[in-house]
């Protein structure tokens, strides 16, 4: 009787909750994992809320004519949000996804026989990924962190994970700061000597001197008012993901690898969970102590003076969120 009670309840709520576009971003799948989670084990469906992904766009998904717009989400690096800010389109977080930038910093090899650190990381070119701003923000912050001066010449964007994988490999570059699944792959062929890794929340609040917030669920500033219930519900599915995501074993993880972008090599994600799980989010919570601390970074790296006017209160809501 209590799951006929239950199922008659969910029916109610997606007659009355609208539907909801996710707009994912696709070039970091592991960041948004526990979103397609909540889609693939059946949470949005549970919760009521009838849920459609496209890749995210900075244009919003558009309606036909004469219809209402979609409720819209986006999932994805907190950098868009600010990004978005800065150009006038003001977006709130309200769901924490990832708690470190899941990125490792590493070196192919000694630049220089029984040279210190610092010392090989003067003169190093660096690989990034030409579409992550936040590797070479990273990047620039390790250097400086183990007593190196970074200078912009130093750092080579490299436009795809094959094309970084070959300039390290090859010796084009002699480190690079990247992310999952090539800073794994590197790692299992034993090609890299990784020097910093913030997968790791340890390693995450040594470098970044605190909590930060790196990737998250956002909206339009004025859904957050008229489309609480739908945006409350998805909260809660991709909550419940990231609670199945802290004890899931790895005979539960396997038949999802395709969804972070490992089909075909369930074996290579499990490695990449084992790095990152504690990457992830516990209860999806948005610490405004975070959002301060990636202020103050990047105000702390060069051209960060463009960030002195956004407000930390003014980036994010707690309103649709419930913890325990």
């Amino acid at each position: 009787m209590t799951a006929v009670v239950a199922a008659a309840a969910v029916r109610v709520r997606a007659a009355t909750l609208r539907p909801v576009t996710i707009q994912w971003q696709t070039d970091a799948p592991l960041k948004v994992l526990p979103v397609r989670l909540a889609e693939r084990l059946g949470y949005f469906s549970a919760e009521g809320v009838p849920v459609a992904f496209e890749p995210w766009s900075e244009r919003p998904p558009q309606a036909l004519p004469g219809a209402r717009p979609p409720v819209r989400v986006s999932a994805g690096g907190f950098d868009t949000v600010l990004r978005q800010h800065l150009q006038g389109q003001p977006e709130l977080v309200f769901l924490t996804l990832a708690r470190t930038p899941q990125l490792g910093f590493g070196l192919r090899h000694p630049l220089r026989a029984g040279a210190e650190l610092p010392l090989q990381l003067q003169d190093a070119r660096i690989g990034v990924p030409q579409t992550s701003r936040l590797a070479q923000r990273i990047a620039w912050l390790v250097v400086q962190a183990h007593g190196a001066q970074p200078r912009p010449a130093q750092f080579v964007a490299l436009p795809t994970a094959q094309r970084a994988q070959a300039a390290f490999l090859l010796g084009e570059v002699d480190a690079v700061c990247v992310g999952d699944p090539l800073l794994t792959g590197l790692q299992r062929r034993g090609a890299i000597r990784v020097v910093t890794d913030t997968r790791h929340l340890s390693e995450s609040l040594r470098l970044l001197g605190g909590p930060v917030l790196c990737a998250g669920l956002s909206t339009p500033a004025a859904m957050v008012e008229s489309h609480a219930a739908e945006l409350q519900a998805v909260a809660r599915a991709v909550q419940r993901a990231l609670r199945w995501l802290q004890t899931a074993g790895p005979m539960d993880l396997a038949p999802h690898a395709g969804l972070a972008g490992f089909a075909g090599d369930p074996g290579a994600f499990l490695s990449v969970i084992m790095h990152t799980g504690e990457s992830f989010a516990v209860d999806g919570a948005v610490d405004e102590r975070a959002i301060h601390n990636v202020l103050r970074v990047l105000r702390s790296l060069p051209q960060g003076h463009q960030y002195d006017g956004l407000e930390p209160a003014r980036l994010y809501t707690a309103r649709l969120v419930s913890t325990p």
